[in-house]
């Protein structure tokens, strides 16, 4: 039986985490039919087959070539009308793919996606993430500008993923933000937001996995904003006031220090504070880093493919 849904997780030396998510995904519950899971192993050099294989899922093999590259070959693969990605170090909860898949019972719906919460934070860094909600769907979902749905929770009619080619390849971060907007801007459909869609995620849980982050992220929103400078141009002003936003923020610790020695803010917010002011350095930091490299536009991948007209059947 054809499912109706089919799962798309990207992978990278993730055999310490698969194993969690996959036994989550394995035993979802309270969908209407049958669903598949494509694992895309993107040139593992650890035990990441292996883990996939003994929970009988789809192994879809490429080189190392990014998330991009590894939802557009599950894309391609897929036989569920919604296809849903998530990354291997995310767990859901039991009615996730259910919830998900509710939110299409009307056919003008395209997209959804739902909350992402932090997973048994231990670490500072993994604390700060959790506070600062990294990854907020509701807020992203209904970004007036550039509303898209978070890669690791983003359910989307495989048709019109199709119709718009799926995931840009040359965006080496960034590339669910990019998604988003040209699913705005070829169908102007809202993102629907599914509270009960409950995904926990695994943080950065040290201090260098986290400035890599977050130079990661910077470096994907400085490519958004050269692949599309007409929707999201880039101003003197904007560069003055990144760069002093970092000043501002660096020349608060002796003010942070001072109100916790007057005991004015718990030792929680002083550490809340150090890691704020490192996330924004190095995210901008990413940011003026790619902002100063050529961006070479889309990378069309062949697997993801339209008919010729440019449309996809049923949208």
């Amino acid at each position: 039986m054809k499912p109706v849904v089919s799962v798309i997780i990207p992978a990278y030396n993730a055999a310490a985490t698969l194993g969690g998510l996959l036994q989550a995904v394995k035993t979802q519950a309270g969908l209407p039919g049958g669903y598949e899971v494509i694992v895309v192993d993107n040139g593992s050099t650890d035990d990441t087959v292996q883990v996939a294989q003994s929970f009988g899922v789809t192994v879809l093999h490429q080189a190392v070539r990014g998330p991009s590259a590894a939802r557009n070959l599950g894309l391609s693969a897929a036989q569920g009308e919604i296809v849903v990605c998530t990354d291997a170090d995310t767990i859901p909860t039991r009615h996730w793919l259910a919830s998900l898949y509710s939110a299409f019972a009307k056919p003008e719906v395209l997209q959804a996606t739902g909350p992402i919460h932090g997973w048994q934070p231990a670490t500072a860094a993994e604390r700060f993430a959790c506070q600062r909600q990294v990854f907020d769907g509701q807020k992203t979902a209904a970004h007036p500008v550039q509303p898209f749905a978070i890669g690791m929770n983003h359910a989307v009619r495989r048709q019109a993923a199709l119709a718009i080619r799926g995931w840009d390849e040359a965006m080496t971060s960034g590339e669910d933000t990019d998604f988003g907007l040209r699913m705005h801007i070829r169908f102007a459909s809202p993102i629907v937001y599914v509270p009960r869609a409950i995904l926990f995620h695994r943080h950065r849980s040290t201090d260098e996995a986290l400035w890599r982050q977050a130079r990661w992220h910077g470096a994907g929103y400085a490519m958004l904003r050269q692949k599309h400078p007409d929707r999201l141009p880039w101003r003197w002003w904007h560069a003055l006031f990144a760069r002093a936003s970092v000043r501002v923020l660096q020349g608060t610790t002796p003010l942070v220090a001072l109100c916790h020695r007057l005991k004015l803010i718990s030792a929680a917010r002083v550490e809340f504070e150090f890691y704020h002011r490192h996330w924004t350095r190095e995210f901008w930091a990413g940011y003026f880093e790619q902002w100063r490299k050529p961006f070479t536009g889309r990378a069309q991948s062949a697997s993801a493919t339209v008919p010729a007209n440019g449309s996809a059947p049923g949208i």
